[in-house]
């Protein structure tokens, strides 16, 4: 066969003998690269690939040395940053409000018809997934629905929505649509009434939500159980699109029972992930004026008036200090009566802790799933493979093992390694702070390197996909059309040996981040020792750099 040009004639041989070069940059900067069969050979056809390292490996060595340079200058830099001038830094230093009063940018918010228009957009992208995973070929490689959702956008909503504009996704959501039209009958007009205690009308029966559901604990176990299945969804159209569907149904019917955005709050697994890596976003909703807000009575923007609807999330914007809860849906914006909300421009990766168990058990389970995702799709080891593979070879027996592993990792491995670096920070450095408070102090620290795991995991799930994207636009059911000419191009990867410096550059920005953020985060406001402080973070930093210096290696080696 033809290794480098899959448009040659294929033939059988019994011996291959190739030369391990890349031309990169003077023959020396691409060390590292991925192969893959395009070739469709089943439903794990997306698990077949191995790694070819040419020696030396400069991108190993060369993330060694950055990685070893980044903890010597935390260290150095941890000392000479004082407690003192760390705590007198204000809240909001760097937020910059990008909606100016008039302005072209308020008027887009204000207006109903942009995001109206955005939404209908992603609808559309809706329509189209579950038409052709459910109608269009069982090739996964080759149906637009699977690479819509998987590729495209996976990679939209990890790599840039979410690091640019925190929960800007939930802005534009078609999944709660239809239960808003339910609730609301208008998508323009708000209606006044009283409903559970706001000035909007809603229809439906408008329960109040259980109050022992309300906390992060449920989303997070639906968020557990389709993670489990994801090499199902992603290999099987069919599931894919029924699993669409079910996301769909789910908030309409919801919405007619529970008032407001029930599903959005306290069932959508893409809110386990959206909600704490949306702390990090460098767009955030907050007011202009504390004081402004404290003094205020009326509280449309929690319950609505005749220019907006009740807040979805059951938020007061008094209250709003970070990104995690509110789904930027942005009626608080038309509501307040003294035009004291807006959006800011702030300092990526600024917020710091986390505020409850629930919240700290779920960053600490989308954290794991970066790891278990980067070895199930993008190891070369076909033992693990087998454990997922239920769709050729119905390995049930082995896929139950994966998910008591998958689980325990998440809920219990991962949570008692934080929790136990809380601990013995607390004894090491003698400081009466209590281990909980430190806890989720520790758990915040995961969000950069969290993210930057996500991001690395996938980058090659879109690069490796480009080629298959371009055919399945052009031949979308893959029933033989050619809209555009290119349903039979050949199959390239995508810059597939700067992939691994990317993923490498990832892993220490995030690493980098994650350090900054741990040492903030006990540094602000401390009038504690900086040496004890140090003591108090040095088991928590460890789990970080053995982490990073472990994932480095996975992606370079």
């Amino acid at each position: 066969f033809g290794a480098a040009d899959p448009t040659k004639e294929s033939y059988l041989t019994s011996e291959l003998t190739f030369i391990a070069k890349h031309k990169g940059i003077r023959n020396y900067l691409v060390s590292k690269s991925n192969y893959r069969c395009h070739v469709w050979c089943g439903p794990m056809h997306a698990f077949e690939l191995g790694k070819l390292i040419i020696m030396p490996n400069t991108l190993l060595f060369f993330g060694l040395g950055c990685l070893i340079g980044l903890v010597s200058f935390w260290i150095a830099g941890f000392f000479r940053t004082s407690g003192a001038r760390a705590a007198t830094t204000s809240a909001r230093e760097g937020y910059r409000d990008v909606l100016r009063e008039n302005g072209i940018m308020h008027k887009l918010v204000t207006s109903r018809w942009p995001q109206l228009i955005l939404t209908l957009v992603a609808m559309l992208m809706i329509y189209i997934v579950i038409l052709t995973s459910l109608f269009g070929t069982k090739m996964s490689g080759r149906n637009l629905g699977v690479l819509l959702m998987w590729a495209i956008w996976l990679f939209l909503l990890v790599a840039i929505l979410t690091p640019l504009f925190g929960r800007s996704w939930c802005t534009i959501c078609p999944l709660p649509f239809f239960g808003d039209l339910i609730q609301r009958r208008s998508f323009f007009t708000p209606e006044l009434g009283k409903t559970n205690g706001y000035f909007n009308r809603f229809h439906g029966l408008a329960l109040k939500w259980p109050a022992i559901l309300s906390n992060s604990w449920l989303k997070l176990f639906v968020f557990l159980i389709l993670a489990t299945f994801s090499t199902t969804l992603v290999a099987n159209p069919r599931v894919s699109g029924m699993a669409v569907i079910f996301l769909i149904l789910t908030p309409t019917l919801m919405a007619m029972v529970w008032e407001l955005r029930a599903f959005c709050r306290y069932v959508c697994p893409v809110s386990v992930f959206l909600g704490p890596f949306a702390r990090m976003g460098s767009l955030g909703l907050r007011n202009k004026s504390q004081e402004l807000c404290d003094d205020c009575k009326a509280l449309y923007c929690m319950k609505g008036n005749n220019r907006g609807w009740a807040c979805p999330y059951g938020l007061n914007v008094r209250d709003i200090k970070e990104n995690s809860d509110c789904g930027l849906c942005l009626e608080c914006i038309r509501s307040c009566s003294y035009s004291n909300v807006t959006l800011y421009s702030r300092p990526f990766a600024s917020e710091l802790g986390t505020r409850n168990m629930s919240e700290a058990w779920g960053l600490i389970a989308v954290f794991t799933l970066s790891i278990v995702y980067s070895i199930l799709y993008e190891g070369h080891w076909p033992v693990v493979r087998d454990f997922v593979n239920i769709l050729d070879k119905k390995n049930w027996d082995l896929f139950g093992i994966y998910t008591l592993i998958v689980w325990t990792l998440a809920l219990v491995v991962f949570p008692g390694i934080i929790y136990l670096t809380a601990a013995a920070g607390k004894k090491l450095s003698g400081v009466t702070e209590t281990t909980r408070k430190v806890f989720f102090n520790v758990t915040g620290s995961l969000l950069p390197l969290g993210l930057a795991l996500w991001i690395a995991f996938v980058i090659p799930m879109l690069f490796v996909n480009v080629t298959f994207i371009i055919q399945s636009f052009s031949d979308p059911f893959g029933w033989g059309w050619d809209f555009f000419g290119t349903a039979n191009i050949p199959w390239h990867q995508f810059v597939p040996g700067l992939v691994p410096w990317l993923q490498a550059g990832l892993i220490i920005s995030g690493l980098a981040l994650s350090l900054r953020n741990l040492g903030r985060t006990f540094r602000n406001g401390s009038t504690e020792d900086p040496k004890k402080l140090f003591l108090l973070i040095l088991p928590a930093a460890i789990f970080l750099i053995t982490a990073a210096t472990a994932l480095l290696f996975f992606y370079t080696n």
